[in-house]
């Protein structure tokens, strides 16, 4: 068991009165080793904005700014930017801000977090959340299963049923090394992946969208490692649809961004069925089973 020394966690306070001592701890950032995560209170905002009256404005301005830079961090990251690029945001910079923020905004300093194999970064976001900054109940970000798939879809589904996975819910029982769960649309394998995730982007906030990506993408470089294959010569599809750019500017980008993933395809609802075609093109199949532990992953070939 092996733990991940790069992960950390930091807290981001507003101090009314910066000469008394005392902080409103307003959020969390928890970098887990490969992306960030982070959540701000609405509740803790309102306090550290009530008890200083005078800065209200600036409280949230300040809260918002730190906010725009992680979705840029996340945002680069998406692009597959470089670990060393500027666009990222590194622990050295968190240890910057953590000395020279003594003001009415203050970062503290990064404590290391151990990540084991088994633990999911998700849940050890949540359960940091609820203990340093939200005493209250956390309820987890939504997941895809309250969602209902649209027509061109549920056609997909049907049409690859007799071949491929479909409707999966992809765990580290069924792949080892994956450190969440993830609800595919479809799944096959015959030289290369096919492989749909439907993502409704006006349904779900940016975080939770922005953790499916992720999730996916890992998921894509985990299988195509686990059984060498090639992750340029596959296709994994997002099945997602334009969002308003008026209405939704930050969702907008978002898709923007998607579009152009070194690693995920973009496909309309609409064209669902391409990918049903290339299943029937390139004869994919089933090859997961459960994995038993201590045992190597084996590829099921022609079930």
């Amino acid at each position: 068991m092996s733990s991940q020394l790069a992960a950390f966690h930091l807290l981001v306070r507003i101090a009314p009165n910066p000469v008394a001592g005392e902080a409103v701890a307003v959020g969390l950032v928890f970098f887990d080793g490969q992306r960030y995560r982070f959540r701000f209170s609405p509740r803790k905002q309102r306090l550290a904005a009530e008890l200083a009256p005078a800065s209200r404005r600036i409280v949230y301005q300040l809260i918002q700014q730190v906010a725009q830079r992680l979705e840029g961090d996340t945002e680069a990251r998406l692009r597959g930017v470089k670990a060393n690029s500027p666009e990222l945001i590194q622990l050295a910079d968190w240890q910057y801000m953590n000395r020279y923020s003594n003001g009415l905004l203050q970062i503290s300093n990064p404590n290391p977090v151990a990540l084991f194999e088994n633990d999911a970064p998700g849940t050890v976001f949540e359960q940091l959340y609820g203990r340093l900054v939200e005493k209250s109940r956390v309820v987890s970000a939504p997941s895809l299963d309250v969602f209902t798939s649209p027509a061109p879809v549920r056609a997909l589904v049907e049409r690859v049923k007799g071949s491929v996975h479909t409707e999966l819910h992809l765990t580290d029982q069924l792949l080892s090394g994956l450190f969440f769960e993830l609800d595919l649309t479809c799944l096959g394998l015959n030289g290369s992946f096919t492989a749909a995730h439907t993502l409704p982007l006006e349904r779900f906030t940016m975080p939770t969208l922005q953790q499916h990506i992720f999730e996916y993408e890992t998921a894509a470089q985990i299988l195509t490692r686990t059984y060498e294959k090639s992750l340029e010569k596959s296709a994994f599809y997002v099945i997602c649809d334009e969002p308003s750019q008026s209405k939704d500017p930050a969702k907008h980008k978002l898709w923007q961004v998607l579009k152009s993933h070194p690693v995920l395809k973009t496909l309309p609802t609409s064209q669902a069925e391409e990918v049903a075609e290339r299943i029937e093109k390139t004869k994919a199949h089933r090859f997961l089973r459960p994995i038993r532990r201590g045992s190597r992953v084996r590829a099921l070939q022609g079930t």
